[in-house]
């Protein structure tokens, strides 16, 4: 299991339920900012494995609806305070590299909070 799949499987254990519309399981991990160039082995942004970024969602309101973003704005608001946004946005835009170490100690710190909340 890699950094990526260890927080994808903690956030949807944790929050069991879409935060977008609350009636449907968390299948998905859905985020708030977009990481779609995750894909490259390191670099990137600071945000990529952030959690605060990351919400449990279903397959409905992440795939057929594009992430409910206004109302995944309202969740990260009500969950982290105001001024959360603008912080996420500000990690989106600062470029990090990510060494191996650090993504294995991402995938460790996941893996071990998924084991909390199993």
């Amino acid at each position: 299991m890699n950094a990526w799949m260890a927080l994808s499987k903690y956030i949807r254990a944790k929050d069991r339920r879409c935060v977008t519309c609350i009636t449907g399981m968390a299948e998905h991990c859905g985020h708030y900012q977009r990481n779609s160039e995750r894909n490259q082995q390191l670099g990137g942004n600071a945000l990529w494995y952030d959690a605060r970024n990351f919400g449990g969602q279903c397959l409905r309101c992440n795939n057929y609806c594009g992430g409910e973003q206004q109302r995944f704005a309202l969740y990260l608001e009500a969950k982290y305070g105001n001024g959360i946004l603008q912080e996420l946005n500000k990690l989106y835009n600062t470029s990090k590299k990510w060494t191996r170490e650090e993504l294995l100690e991402v995938k460790e710190k996941y893996e071990k909070l998924y084991q909390e909340v199993s």
